[in-house]
């Protein structure tokens, strides 16, 4: 057996729709890309509907192109655990301090196919994601 049929995660995954309580679906939305090891993630992604801002040079970028990006990214890299179907990551590199060391995040995540579906606990909001590798 392969780890991939040992654990239906490990691989590489395209994000292809984002789902929230704040507002409709993102049917199509921004590069995302999410990346699970026999034990380690990496959850990648440029939220909402806009790309990030063109600027010639983070030397050169104002304030606002700064934070308009800051705002647009998800990072997060660590650890994870699988029991049944509920995923449990633990970061332990993220965009935002507060992220890193907590609690984690909890997701109920069912793969069907090519398909993987995350759904955060408890706040519901959806990731949709197609296996790329």
């Amino acid at each position: 057996q392969s780890p991939a049929t040992r654990n239906p995660l490990v691989g590489a995954w395209r994000v292809t729709e984002i789902a929230d309580a704040n507002g409709p679906p993102i049917a199509n939305p921004q590069p995302g890309l999410y990346i699970f090891t026999r034990q380690h993630y990496s959850f990648v992604r440029i939220n909402g509907t806009k790309p990030l801002p063109d600027y010639p040079s983070n030397d050169r970028a104002t304030d606002a192109d700064k934070v308009t990006v800051f705002n647009s990214l998800y990072l997060n890299s660590g650890t994870y655990t699988v029991t049944a179907n509920m995923l449990a990551t633990k970061a332990m590199v993220a965009k935002s301090a507060f992220a890193i060391g907590g609690p984690g995040n909890q997701y109920e995540f069912r793969v069907d196919g090519n398909t993987l579906v995350l759904t955060q606990k408890p706040s519901g909001a959806v990731i949709r994601l197609a296996r790329v590798e």
